[in-house]
C-alpha cells in the first residue's frame, strides 16, 4: 500500500490526487486532518481516507497524531509515503520515518512550507515544483514539478458554458484559487466594461463564498453586451482543464496548483500572488513563472488596464526543456 498524506486547501490536496490517479492500478489510501477542505474535495473525488485529530496550534494533537500514525503503519503494509505538505503531514511523516518506510515530500511553491523543511532531513526524496526551491534542501531533492490531475471531475456548469455562443476575439479567464479572491475579484467587477469594450470575452470565477454575497442561489450570471462581448461568473468549476482550453488568456492569484495548471496548458497569464500568503511564496511562485517566460506579474496595488493590456499583447517564450521538467514526477513515482 502507498499513503498520501496533505492538509488544508486544494494546493495541497489536488496534487495528491494528481498522484493516486497516476497510481489508479495500485493500492493506497489517503491520511489527512479532520473538518478541513480536503475532506470535501477527497468526498467529491470519491477517494477513501482516514482522518486525524491535528490541529495547528494545539501541541497535544500533534502527539495524538503521532500514535495514530504509528499504530496505522503498524497494521497496514505500507511501502511508500508521498506527503504534499501542510501541519498535519508532520506527525504523519514523523511516524513513518520512525518505522523506517520511505517517504517522499513534495513541495509545490518556490518558497518552500515550514512543514516540508522541517522533514526534509528524514526522508527518501524530495520532489521540487522549481528550481529556486533547490538551495532550501540537500541532495535528496529533484525538479520534478507539481502534480497536476489527468482526469477533472465532470462538470456541467462547464458543458453550458462552451455550449454558449461566443464571439471571435480575445477570451480571458479569471480566477482566484481553490478559495477565490476578493480583491482580485473588486477589480475585476469594476472592470467589467473595460473587459468589453475590448472585446475581451471573460469567464469570472469569483469563489463560493463571494459569489454568493453578491449573486446568492443563481447558479450562474450571463452578460451579453450590444456588440455580441460575452461575459460570464460562475461561484466555482470542477474541470479547469477545458476552460484553460477555451482561455487564451489567464488572470489569477499565484497558487501553486494554479501556476503549475497554467504552465503545463501553456497559458500565458497575469499573477497577482496573494500579499498575505505565508513567507510571501506566492510572489516567488510568480517570479519563477515569469522568469521562465509564460506570462506577466503584478503585485495587488499596481494592477492597472495598461497591465491588462500588457497581458493581452504578450507572447510566450518557452524553453522545451523547462516544459519537460513538469512531468518529471511520474518517474519518481513510478
Amino acid at each position: 500500500m502507498i499513503v498520501l498524506t496533505a492538509s488544508g486547501t486544494g494546493g495541497h490536496v489536488y496534487p495528491a490526487i494528481a498522484v493516486a490517479q497516476y497510481l489508479k492500478e495500485k493500492e493506497f489510501s489517503f491520511l489527512i486532518e479532520q473538518g478541513r477542505v480536503s475532506q470535501s474535495i477527497l468526498d467529491r473525488h470519491q477517494y477513501d481516507y482516514e482522518t486525524f485529530p491535528i490541529f495547528r496550534k494545539k501541541l497535544w494533537s500533534y502527539f495524538v497524531g503521532f500514535f495514530k500514525a504509528f499504530f496505522y503503519f503498524r497494521n497496514h503494509n505500507v511501502q511508500y509515503v508521498y506527503s504534499f505538505g501542510g501541519y498535519v503531514t508532520i506527525p504523519i511523516v514523523l511516524a513513518a520515518c520512525f518505522c523506517r518506510i520511505p517517504v517522499m515530500l513534495f513541495e509545490q511553491n518556490a518558497i518552500p512550507g515550514r512543514a516540508n523543511r522541517l522533514l526534509s532531513r528524514c526522508v527518501s526524496k524530495i520532489c521540487l515544483s522549481f528550481q529556486e526551491s533547490e538551495k532550501y534542501f540537500n541532495k535528496k531533492a529533484i525538479v520534478g514539478g507539481n502534480p497536476i490531475r489527468s482526469v477533472y471531475l465532470s462538470d456541467s456548469v462547464v458543458d453550458s458554458l462552451l455550449s454558449l455562443s461566443w464571439k471571435p476575439g480575445k477570451r480571458c479567464l479569471v480566477f482566484g484559487g481553490s478559495q477565490g479572491a476578493s480583491s482580485l475579484n473588486s477589480f475585476i467587477e469594476s472592470h467589467y466594461e473595460w473587459f468589453e469594450s475590448q472585446g475581451v470575452s471573460l469567464i469570472h470565477i469569483m469563489g463560493e463564498a463571494s459569489y454568493r454575497d453578491v449573486y446568492a442561489d443563481q447558479p450562474q450570471i450571463i452578460c451579453d453586451s450590444a456588440s455580441g462581448v460575452k461575459r460570464v461568473i460562475v461561484p466555482y468549476i470542477d474541470d479547469m482543464k477545458r476552460l484553460y482550453e477555451w482561455a487564451d488568456y489567464v488572470v489569477s492569484r499565484a497558487g501553486a496548483t494554479s501556476v503549475s495548471e497554467l504552465m503545463v496548458y501553456r497559458k500565458p497569464a497575469l499573477l497577482i500572488p496573494y500579499p498575505h500568503a505565508v513567507d510571501n511564496h506566492q510572489y516567488y511562485n510568480a517570479c519563477a513563472f515569469v522568469d521562465l517566460g509564460f506570462g506577466i506579474m503584478a503585485l495587488q496595488d499596481e494592477v492597472s488596464k495598461s497591465v491588462l493590456k500588457n497581458l493581452f499583447q504578450f507572447e510566450l517564450n518557452i524553453d522545451s526543456e523547462d516544459v519537460a521538467r513538469f512531468h518529471g514526477w511520474k518517474d519518481l513515482v513510478s
